[in-house]
Order: C-alpha cells, then structure tokens, then sequence
C-alpha cells in the first residue's frame, strides 16, 4: 500500500489528502487541527473566503488550469453538499486602474459574465470597470471541518499531531509510523524554516477584516488594481469585510485606522455597509496571517536527499490569501505529481 505523508492541515493539507486515491495509506502531521481554539499560527480559519478568479501569478496557464478546476469542484459542491458552506452567489467586480477585460481569462469561463454599465459604478469607488458574474463563497470553519470529518471517516487516513521542524523526523521517528514513499510538504508559511525546504521566498502577510452581522448583503463585491478590498457575505447572515496585505508583518493587534478605513472602503463598495465603523453590528474583528511567497505559489514535485535517503517530495504552498479558492484544483495537481512518483515516469525500481 503506498505511503504518503502530508505535512500541515490546512485547507491545502486536507484537500489533497481527499484527492489522493484511497488505496494509498495516507498521514496528515500537523501541529494545528481544525477545531483548535483561536491561533494565529495558521491561516486556515482565517480566510474570507470567496472566489473570484484571481491567482497569485498574472495569467498563469498552469494557475488557471487549477482555479478552473477548483471552480467546477465549489460549483458541484454547492449543490449536493450544503453542510459544506459552499454557496453559489452573485458577485461583482470591480477594477479601479484599468478600463478593460481584456487581460482577463474569467471573461470566458466565469457563469453569467457582463461587463456592467458604466452607470452602474459605484460613485465613491473609482471604479473604471465592473464585472457581474456568479460566485462562490464558503465559512472557512466550517469548510475545513467539513474536510477534516470525511477524512476522519476515511479508514486509509491518520492524523498526529505533532510540530514537525525537519522532515528528517518523518524517516526517523516511529510516532510517524512507516517512513513514506512521498511526502507532500503543505506547511505554508512553515516552509520558510522546515529542514531542509528553508524556502527564502516565503513571507507571511497580515490581512485584517472585520465579520458583521448584515443578513441584507446577498451578493459578494471586491476591487481591484490601486485599492484593494471586498464585502463577501457568508450566507448565514455575516459578512466578511476588509482588507488589507502586509507582506512581513505579523502583528496579532488590531490596527484602529485599518479598522475604520476598511468600513469606508467596504461602504463604497456596498453602500448599505454603514461608513462609520461605529455603526457596524461586529460579530468580531480578525487578524490573520497568510502563506505568502514572492514570485507566486509553489506546486511542484522534486527528490531531495533527507539524511542518505532520496526522498520523492510534492510541495504546495504559497498561495496567499487564495489558498481556498484554489485548493481543489491544487489538490487535484498534487495527486498527479503524487501518482508520477509511485506509478508513473518517475517512479524508480530498486538496483
């Protein structure tokens, strides 16, 4: 039976872990679960999170390939598994630096695609263009829980808790059971410090948001270009308004001046979000950290030797702040690389 070890349990470790086939024995090692209380130590329960269409490459022909995936997989999902939190919504976007679609592969594929009228630009937005199309959008607590109660059903999938600083360990250690055939390294921003990875192109980013309560919000609405922010309603009556990217800061406070500025942006985006941050019906306000990386997420497989030993690894990480938006679809990539490496052109026989 194939052994694969998945460090992280994230959004990205627990959907390729349900893309992997079930014939292969599978270990999720993560120091954070879905379900823990309250950290700032990992970016799953922290999203938005909505899907829009953007990447974390300008038109990358391998990223759309995975968001359009992802895509197909929400579309199903919305309808045959509600428990999910995925919702199919109306949603529109707005671009304030440029005046085109042009540049766009949405346009093409997105349901219910329109560039709107120009009348029917927010005033206060700046924006140059507006582009309708339908949406998902999904809780991150509950999608991941979601994920994590298939897998806990799942008769070929462990899960140990554990802190893991060097995939040595994985070799090493019985608490791992069998040393793996692959391991797939979903550690997010872990990768920058995880042995012998030391990704130098990993930086965690700062996002702030504020969830309200506003059950009036029926479609989801972000922008694009010199000004960046969104209003993502979750379809339980909250909404998720920010935000911000700050590439190197990882200050858990709540900045007062981001706080208010994300209700002035939020209410030119939708004006019945009141301005004034006083007036809005706070659920809570978050501070999260995302897995960024300069240059773009990585999804790729190599070998690295770990000790003596030639290690088949798959990494995935790096997404940023659209890390659920694209997790099927990586999901779906990263079982392919998995598969190349214990049934396909890469597997190597003994001497």
């Amino acid at each position: 039976m194939p052994k694969v070890t998945i460090v992280g349990a994230g959004v990205f470790g627990l959907t390729i872990a349900l893309s992997l086939p079930r014939h292969y024995s599978v270990t999720i090692v993560a120091r954070d679960m879905p379900g823990d209380p309250d950290s700032l130590d990992w970016a799953s329960p922290w999203a938005g999170a909505g899907f829009g269409g953007g990447g974390t490459k300008d038109e990358d022909p391998e990223e759309i390939e995975m968001l359009k995936a992802a895509f197909r997989y929400f579309w199903k999902l919305s309808e045959t598994n509600p428990e999910s939190s995925v919702k199919r919504m109306p949603g529109i976007h707005y671009r304030d630096n440029v005046d085109t679609d042009e540049d766009l592969w949405i346009k093409d594929f997105m349901p219910n695609y329109r560039v709107v009228d120009k009348s029917e630009l927010p005033s206060e937005s700046n924006a140059k263009i507006g582009l309708s199309y339908t949406q998902v959008v999904m809780t991150p607590p509950t999608y991941i829980s979601y994920l994590f109660s298939l897998l806990k059903q799942s008769p070929n999938v462990t899960f140990v808790r554990a802190t893991v600083r060097s995939l040595t360990e994985l070799l090493s250690s019985t608490q791992f059971g069998p040393a793996p055939d692959v391991i797939v390294n979903a550690s997010g921003v872990g990768a920058r410090t995880l042995h012998p990875v030391e990704d130098e192109l990993v930086e965690p980013v700062r996002g702030q948001t504020i969830i309200i309560q506003h059950p009036g919000i029926d479609h989801r609405s972000g922008r694009s270009g010199n000004d960046y922010c969104y209003v993502i309603p979750r379809g339980d009556g909250t909404v998720v308004i920010g935000g911000v990217r700050q590439p190197g800061n990882t200050d858990p406070n709540v900045d007062a001046y981001i706080r208010a500025d994300i209700a002035r942006r939020a209410h030119q985006l939708d004006p019945r979000i009141p301005e004034n941050v006083e007036e809005l019906d706070i659920v809570r306000d978050v501070v999260g950290i995302r897995p960024g990386r300069r240059g773009g997420m990585r999804v790729e497989a190599e070998r690295v030797t770990i000790g003596n030993v030639e290690m088949p690894i798959v990494h995935a990480y790096g997404a940023g702040g659209a890390g659920f938006a694209f997790s099927p679809g990586v999901g779906r990539k990263v079982a392919q690389l998995v598969d190349d490496f214990i049934m396909g052109d890469k597997f190597i026989l003994d001497p």
